[in-house]
């Protein structure tokens, strides 16, 4: 029986858990600065319905969830740090052209955006098979710097942004956004990576298709899949909370420091202390009460009286606990996909995208709570969706943990046959 070919791993040397911070930050300012607060808030502006902001979102975030067929080409092409400055680039070139078609065809915006987030597919998976590439007792924390740069600086950008946006015209805005996309992106030129070595085109597949066999067929694969699949800490009420701060009578000042500055600011610091949770303990659970905590948290935004203290307060409460469930969803994804092997970008995408398909069909499904209920019917339905299925995910931790365990028993014997 033929063996499998030699497994290559790639290395990151001397790279800080916080430098992640700084790679996700362009990614962060695109999809939740730009996709998800400022856009949605220009169109409210201009009159259109939130279900149809809903369903532009929810459209432009599509290609999010096939991320696995581009994801390749990191694999057997550039440095991965490389991909991340040119992508960084298209992020910045798509944001100018966004802004400033924001108020002319839906169709044409949402197709702009649609674009922008291709490319966004490809930073993200540069930047998840990097993490992947750090020693494991560190991915933890170097997941929460990495949402914390993605969910926290994003919306802390979108909220300057939208402050920005009622005192200048769109042009200056363009500029502006343009360049928060791209600045912190440089940093990519600090890493010292060690690629994988250069292979003849069958070897390179072969190996790469080894790879990412083992890591796709695994049981701890297929119980990660359960859980990033399901509506549990997708933070969908982040891609609408700008659009419904009228229902709250919350001013445009308030909208902007709520789902912005300090909304940021107070998800990247869930995103901290998540990462270093799950540093220290199992991650199915960190996960499953993470999203508990976000689902009770969408309460507050439900039974509170529509106010503009409602507004802020629940919404700050829900950042944070949607920081502590993002770091646990990409903890477990570098938990899944293993050591930095070739292989390791179309792994993490293949993940990443479930993740992704879980917070548009929850944002798609919040809209249409809004619909039947208003902001109140919004709250609702992702409060008990992602309540129920937190409970659910508690109900079969218990027994995963003890299925991977006999698993792994095995293993570490013949390891040190």
């Amino acid at each position: 029986m033929p063996s499998a070919p030699q497994e290559h791993t790639a290395s990151v040397k001397h790279t800080p858990s916080w430098l992640f911070f700084l790679l996700s930050t362009p990614g962060g300012v695109f999809a939740w600065g730009v996709r998800a607060l400022l856009v949605p808030y220009l169109l409210r502006k201009n009159g259109v319905a939130v279900d149809r902001i809903a369903e532009v979102v929810a459209i432009s975030s599509l290609p999010t969830m096939w991320s696995f067929v581009t994801a390749p080409a990191i694999d057997v092409g550039l440095r991965r740090s490389t991909w991340i400055l040119l992508t960084s680039v298209i992020l910045a070139i798509s944001t100018f052209v966004i802004i400033t078609h924001a108020a002319g065809s839906l169709v044409l915006l949402t197709a702009l955006m649609f674009t922008g987030t291709l490319a966004l597919n490809l930073k993200n998976c540069a930047s998840g098979a990097l993490m992947a590439a750090l020693p494991a007792n560190v991915r933890g924390t170097a997941a929460g710097w990495y949402q914390a740069g993605n969910i926290g600086a994003g919306p802390l950008v979108g909220g300057a942004l939208i402050w920005l946006a009622d005192h200048v015209s769109v042009w200056p805005l363009a500029l502006v956004s343009t360049f928060l996309t791209f600045i912190a992106a440089l940093a990519a030129l600090r890493i010292e990576e060690t690629p994988h070595p250069h292979l003849a085109l069958r070897p390179l597949f072969t190996e790469m298709f080894h790879n990412i066999r083992d890591v796709i067929w695994s049981r701890r694969s297929l119980y990660g899949a359960v859980f990033i699949l399901s509506p549990v800490g997708a933070g969908a009420i982040g891609n609408l909370i700008s659009s419904v701060g009228p229902d709250y009578h919350a001013p445009g000042t308030v909208v902007a420091l709520v789902t912005g500055t300090a909304g940021g600011a107070i998800m990247g610091l869930g995103c901290l202390i998540g990462g270093r949770l799950c540093d220290a303990m199992d991650r199915m659970y960190a996960y499953a009460a993470f999203g508990l905590l976000e689902a009770f948290s969408a309460c507050w935004l439900w039974w509170g009286p529509a106010t503009p203290f409602t507004y802020g307060a629940g919404y700050f409460t829900y950042s944070f606990t949607t920081g502590l469930a993002y770091a646990a969803y990409s903890a477990l994804i570098l938990d899944v996909i293993g050591k930095g092997q070739r292989g390791a970008a179309f792994s993490y995408s293949v993940y990443s995208s479930m993740g992704n398909a879980s917070l548009i069909y929850m944002t798609w499904v919040d809209g249409i709570g809004y619909r039947s209920g208003g902001a109140r019917g919004l709250m609702r339905t992702d409060a008990l969706a992602g309540g129920v299925a937190a409970c659910f995910l508690f109900a079969l931790t218990p027994y995963f943990v003890k299925r991977l365990a006999a698993t792994s028993k095995p293993a570490e014997m013949a390891a040190h046959a």
